[in-house]
């Protein structure tokens, strides 16, 4: 089956046991799980996950862009923590690996095109190759990175630097989704973000 880049992304993941680079080894892994991935192409918006329940499936991007997002306690409105824009592995890594309730909401953009594991499945592959059980810590620190790296930004950029910073990571996003779901990463309301438009142009 086709696998969108999945393999370049998930053999590039550190650290890497000596036996992922035997090329049989890998190989037959690589076999076993086209096996059990599912490929879905997604035409309109659609909630992967829904907060307070447990995650049951990882997700890789072929073509698109999915949201991480939550409400906020106290405004009540929609705060977006993750964009995975095309070649990112989607997971609530906790919900997932420790099998707890999610506190948040992942949602596919109409036009994405994902690939899809369960749970179950992903024990199996563990289970048959003990080594691949790496890619469990390895997608989890990815995470420990990426939402230390986003409270320094949120604490330590403007809200401009952070629109600058996500148009250079995501190129094209903002043609891709709603001003809204932008607005609501940068932490920032619609409005606000339509007057930083307004003031400084698009970059």
């Amino acid at each position: 089956m086709e696998n969108y880049g999945l393999y370049d992304v998930v053999f590039k993941l550190r650290p890497m046991p000596k036996r992922l680079t035997d090329k049989q080894y890998v190989n037959e892994l690589i076999a076993a799980l086209d096996q059990r991935l599912t490929v879905t192409d997604h035409r309109h918006r659609c909630l992967l996950l829904n907060a307070g329940h447990t995650s049951e499936y990882m997700y890789f991007v072929g073509r698109g862009i999915v949201r991480c997002f939550y409400f906020d306690d106290r405004t009540g409105r929609e705060q977006t923590s993750i964009l995975w824009k095309e070649q990112s592995i989607v997971c609530d890594p906790v919900s997932f690996f420790q099998r707890k309730a999610s506190d948040s909401n992942i949602e596919v953009m109409p036009g994405s095109l994902l690939l899809s594991i369960s749970y179950r499945q992903l024990q199996d592959i563990f289970e048959a190759f003990p080594e691949a059980g790496i890619f469990a810590r390895c997608i989890s620190l990815q995470y420990v990175y990426y939402f230390a790296g986003r409270a320094r930004q949120l604490a330590g950029a403007s809200a401009w630097e952070r629109y600058v910073h996500l148009l250079s990571t995501h190129p094209g996003i903002e043609l891709s989704i709603s001003k809204e779901i932008i607005a609501s990463y940068l932490n920032v309301t619609p409005q606000t973000l339509s007057r930083m438009l307004r003031e400084n142009g698009h970059p």
